[in-house]
C-alpha cells in the first residue's frame, strides 16, 4: 500500500510539470465519463430500477387485442371471464382512468382519478401509508363511494392532517369516504392520479355487462409462484378460445406484457441508442488520451531507461504509468460527475413528455448511478493507460537506436497513434451519419401532411358535472351556449366544441359497417369517432374533399348524418362516390343486446384524413357526427378548439371568465395549443436527434483534435527529414503535400472503416425513422466528405507550419 501511494505521489508531482497536458486530458476524458453518467441516469431511472411496486417482476399486462386485430381497453365481461377462469395469476385487478371535478375547495379544480376493479391494490401490493386499501369486494357493481387518495393529495388538499380519514371529497358533486392515503413513493399508474375510487359505483352509467364494449379499462396481473410468461399466454389463450365456443363468434385475445414493458414502451431503444451513442463518445476521448500519453511516452524514453538501469522491473514501470492514468481518470471522473449534474437537470426536462411519469423521478445520480460512474473512470483509466504503459515500459536504448535515433519516434508507435486515429474518425462518422438519419426523420415529420392547420389554436377540455348535468340536453345546451359566448371574445376568428383532439392521446373508437353488409365481428371496422360542432372543420381548417360540412340544421329530428374521411370512402366504397351511402355505428334507443336495432347514417361529406394517434401513421377510419344529432352518445366532457387572430393562449382569463360565469364549479382544465401537442408528437425524436447531434459534434471535434495532434507530433518528429527535402528544392506546397497526405490517408481508413460500422449500426435505428433509409446514400457521402474536409483542415494547420522550418537551422542542430 505504501509503494502504491508512493506511485500516486509521483504521478501528481509528474503531472504538475506539464499542466497543459495534464488539463487537457482531463478535460478530454470528463466530457466522455459526464455523457456517459447523464444518459445512464436515464437508463438507470427507466430501463433498471424497478416500479415502485411488490415484486414487480411478477406484474404483468394483458394487452387487448380485437378480433379486427386492433388494440383496445377491456370490458367488464371480458375482465370478469379472465379474472374468474384463469390458472395463472395469483391477483387480477383494472383500473380506468377518468377526469373529475374536485369542489369544496377555493376553486373547482379538475384532478385524476382511477376507477378501479377487482385485486387492484391487492396486485400492486404497496400498503397504504394512513388506513386501508379498497378491497377487491368493495370494487363491484352497487359498491359504495370510498376513496383512496394519494400522498400528494392528501398533503395539498387534506392540509396532511392524520384525522383525514373519514373526511368526504366531492366528485363531480358526489361525495366520496376516504378511507386511505397511499405512500408518497407510490405514483402508480402516473403521477397525475389523485384519486382511487371503485369501479363498480358507476356500473350504471357503464356498458356494465356490454362484452363489446370497452371504455377505457387496462387490466394488470400478478403471476403465481413458478409461473412464467409463456405458461400465462397459453392459459390465456385456453381461456379466450372457452370464451369465443360460449359466445359462438370471435372475441378480444389477451396478448401479455410484463409491466415494466408496457409502461416503457418504444422508448427503450431509443436511450439504448443513446447509450451506445456516448459509449462511443467516451472511447474516441480514450483514444485521444492514450494518444497523448504514447507522445508524452516518447520524451520519456530516457527517464525509463535510467529507472530500468537503476533496477526497476517492467512490471514496477507499467504499475507507475498505469497509476499516473488513473489519477488522470479519476480526475476526470471528478470533472465529469460535475458536467453530469448539470446534464441531468438539462435533461430530465427535455425528456419528461417521453419518459412514463412512474418512472421520471427515478432519473438522478443516485448510488447506481455513482457505482457506474466509478467503474466507467476505471474502465477509462485502463483503456487509455495500459498500452502507452506498456510501450513505455519497453525502452530500451538498442532498439530505440535501431527504430531511427532520438529524433524519430518508433514505427510501431506511430502505427499505435494511427490506429487509434483511425478509430476515432470511424466512431465519429457513425454518430454523424446517426444523428443526420434523425434529423431528416424529424425534418420529415415537420412537414408531413398532417390533415389539419395547428397554428393559432387554443385547446381547454371542459368537464361538468354529471350529477347537474344528467341529460344530454342540459349537457348540450351548455355547451351550446358556452360556444356562442367564445364566438363573441375578440381574437375568436372561429370556435368548435370536439370530443377528441388530435395528438391529445384521448380516442373515442365505435364499430362501425356499411349498409349492406353483414353486422358480423368479422366484417367489422374500428372507427376514431367524432362529435363535433360544425365549425369544426373551419377552426382546423380540414379540407371537405367531397360532398359539405355539418351546419345548423344538422339537428335532432333531421336525417341523420355523418361525415367520414377519404381512408373510410376508400376503403368502403372504392372508385364510387360515397355520398348518400349509408353507414352503421349505433343502436336505437328500445334495442337490447339480444337484440339490437341498428340506426343507418348517411354520408353528406367526406373530409381529409387527420393523424389522430401519431404523426408516424394516418389514423384508423374515421366518422363525425354533429353533437346536436348525436343520438345515445353523449358526454359531460367536451374540447373547446378556439381558432385565433393572433397568441392563442391569450384567450386564456378571458374563456375561463365566461365559462365561470355560466357556472363557477366548472372549471377550465389542460389549456394547450394544438401547435403544443404537435410538439407533443415530435419530442420523441426531437429530443433523440438533438442530443445524437450534440454527441456527434463532441465526438467530431475530438477525432479532429487527435488528428491535428497526431499531425503536429509527427511533423516535430520529422523536422529533419523536411529540412533534407526543402533543402534539395522541395517547395512549400510540396511540403504541405507530403505531410497533409498521410492525415488524409489515416482518415480514408477510418472514414471506410466508419462507413461499414454505420450501415449495421444505423439499421438498429429503422423503427425509430419516418420515411427515411437507414442506408440512405446521400447521408453517409455527405457525412464522409465532411468528416474528410475537416480532417485536411486538422492536417493542413501542421503541414503549413512545417512550411516555415529553416533547412539550415534544422541541419546545424542535428
Amino acid at each position: 500500500m505504501g509503494s502504491l501511494w508512493q506511485d500516486v505521489r509521483y504521478a501528481v508531482r509528474t503531472l504538475a510539470l506539464r499542466p497543459g497536458f495534464a488539463i487537457v486530458a482531463v478535460i478530454t476524458i470528463a466530457l466522455g465519463i459526464g455523457a456517459n453518467t447523464s444518459i445512464f441516469s436515464v437508463v438507470n431511472g427507466v430501463l433498471l430500477e424497478p416500479l415502485p411496486l411488490h415484486e414487480p417482476e411478477h406484474l404483468v399486462m394483458p394487452n387487448v387485442v380485437a378480433p379486427t386485430g386492433f388494440d383496445i381497453s377491456l370490458s367488464i365481461p371480458n375482465f370478469k371471464d379472465w379474472r374468474e377462469k384463469n390458472r395463472s395469476f395469483a391477483s387480477f385487478g383494472a383500473n380506468a382512468r377518468r377526469s373529475r371535478t374536485l369542489t369544496g375547495g377555493d376553486r373547482p379544480e379538475i384532478v385524476g382519478v382511477r376507477l378501479i376493479l377487482g385485486d387492484y391494490f391487492e396486485t400492486l401490493g404497496v400498503p397504504t401509508a394512513l388506513g386501508r386499501w379498497i378491497p377487491s369486494d368493495d370494487t363491484w357493481a352497487g359498491a359504495a363511494p370510498t376513496a383512496v387518495v394519494t400522498h400528494r393529495f392528501w398533503q395539498r388538499h387534506l392540509g396532511g392532517e392524520l384525522d383525514a380519514l373519514g373526511r368526504t371529497v366531492t366528485l363531480d358533486g358526489e361525495p366520496f369516504t376516504v378511507v386511505g392515503v397511499m405512500p408518497p413513493e407510490f405514483v402508480f399508474p402516473s403521477a397525475d392520479t389523485d384519486i382511487f375510487v371503485p369501479m363498480g359505483y358507476f356500473s350504471e352509467r357503464m356498458c356494465w355487462d356490454a362484452r363489446g364494449c370497452s371504455q377505457g379499462t387496462w387490466a394488470m396481473a400478478r403471476l403465481k409462484s413458478g409461473v412464467t410468461m409463456e405458461m400465462a399466454q397459453a392459459d390465456m389463450d385456453r381461456v379466450t378460445r372457452e370464451i369465443a365456443e360460449l359466445e359462438g363468434n370471435e372475441v378480444a385475445v389477451a396478448r401479455l406484457e410484463t409491466l415494466t414493458h408496457a409502461y416503457v414502451g418504444d422508448i427503450q431503444s431509443q436511450i439504448w441508442i443513446l447509450m451506445g451513442a456516448v459509449g462511443f463518445v467516451l472511447l474516441i476521448a480514450c483514444a485521444n488520451v492514450a494518444s497523448l500519453l504514447l507522445a508524452r511516452g516518447e520524451s520519456r524514453r530516457r527517464e525509463v531507461a535510467v529507472r530500468t538501469a537503476l533496477g526497476a522491473g517492467q512490471g514496477r514501470v507499467v504499475r507507475q504509468f498505469l497509476t499516473e492514468s488513473l489519477v488522470l481518470a479519476t480526475a476526470g471522473g471528478v470533472v465529469g460527475v460535475g458536467l453530469a449534474l448539470a446534464g441531468v437537470r438539462l435533461l430530465v426536462p427535455s425528456i419528461s413528455d417521453n419518459v412514463p411519469s412512474t418512472m421520471a423521478g427515478n432519473i438522478g445520480l443516485d448510488p447506481s448511478v455513482f457505482f457506474f460512474t466509478l467503474g466507467v473512470t476505471g474502465v477509462a483509466g485502463l483503456l487509455f493507460g495500459v498500452v502507452p504503459a506498456l510501450r513505455a515500459s519497453q525502452s530500451d536504448l538498442t532498439v530505440e537506436l535501431k527504430e531511427g535515433g532520438r529524433d524519430t519516434v518508433g514505427r510501431v508507435r506511430q502505427r499505435l497513434r494511427s490506429a487509434l486515429v483511425v478509430s476515432e474518425v470511424a466512431l465519429s462518422l457513425v454518430l454523424l451519419i446517426g444523428a443526420g438519419l434523425m434529423v431528416q426523420s424529424l425534418r420529415q415529420l415537420q412537414d408531413v401532411d398532417k390533415g389539419f392547420v395547428a397554428e393559432n389554436v387554443f385547446t381547454a377540455e371542459i368537464s361538468l358535472p354529471a350529477l347537474r348535468y344528467d341529460t344530454k340536453e342540459s349537457t348540450w345546451g351548455f355547451f351550446e351556449e358556452f360556444l356562442d359566448r367564445i364566438v363573441a371574445l375578440p381574437g375568436a376568428k372561429a370556435v368548435s366544441l370536439t370530443n377528441i383532439v388530435p395528438l391529445e392521446g384521448n380516442s373515442w373508437e365505435r364499430a362501425i359497417w356499411a349498409e349492406g353488409v353483414p353486422i358480423e365481428p368479422e366484417t367489422v371496422n374500428s372507427v376514431l369517432y367524432h362529435m363535433i360542432s360544425p365549425a369544426h372543420f373551419e377552426v382546423l381548417e380540414i379540407p371537405i374533399i367531397n360532398g359539405r360540412t355539418f351546419d345548423a340544421g344538422d339537428r335532432e329530428g333531421t336525417q341523420l348524418v355523418a361525415i367520414i374521411d377519404e381512408t373510410m370512402a376508400e376503403k368502403f366504397w372504392p372508385s364510387q362516390d360515397p355520398i348518400g351511402k349509408r353507414v352503421t355505428f349505433e343502436t336505437a334507443e328500445e334495442s337490447t343486446e339480444e337484440n339490437p336495432i341498428r340506426v343507418y347514417r348517411t354520408v353528406v361529406g367526406v373530409a381529409k384524413n387527420v393523424r389522430h394517434y401519431e404523426l408516424e401513421n394516418p389514423s384508423r377510419v374515421q366518422v363525425y357526427v354533429p353533437i346536436a344529432q348525436s343520438e345515445r352518445s353523449w358526454t359531460t366532457a367536451m374540447s373547446i378548439l378556439v381558432k385565433t387572430s393572433g397568441d392563442p393562449l391569450a384567450i386564456t382569463d378571458l374563456v375561463r371568465r365566461e365559462l365561470s360565469s355560466m357556472d363557477s364549479e366548472v372549471p377550465l382544465a389542460q389549456i394547450e395549443t394544438l401547435e403544443g401537442y404537435v410538439k407533443g408528437a415530435l419530442s420523441s425524436t426531437l429530443v433523440v436527434g438533438s442530443l445524437l447531434t450534440v454527441f456527434s459534434v463532441l465526438a467530431l471535434a475530438l477525432a479532429a483534435i487527435g488528428l491535428f495532434g497526431l499531425m503536429s507530433y509527427s511533423v516535430a518528429q520529422r523536422l529533419r527529414e523536411i529540412g533534407i527535402h526543402m533543402a534539395l528544392g522541395a517547395s512549400a506546397g510540396d511540403v504541405v503535400r507530403m505531410v497533409a497526405w498521410r492525415g488524409l490517408a489515416i482518415t480514408l481508413v477510418g472514414v471506410g472503416v466508419g462507413l461499414f460500422a454505420a450501415y449495421g449500426l444505423t439499421q438498429l435505428m429503422g423503427n425509430m425513422l419516418f420515411q427515411v433509409n437507414p442506408a440512405e446514400p446521400l447521408t453517409y457521402g455527405a457525412f464522409s466528405a465532411f468528416l474528410m474536409a475537416v480532417a485536411v483542415l486538422a492536417a493542413y494547420l501542421p503541414a503549413r507550419r512545417a512550411t516555415s522550418v529553416d533547412p539550415a537551422i534544422v541541419l546545424r542542430e542535428e
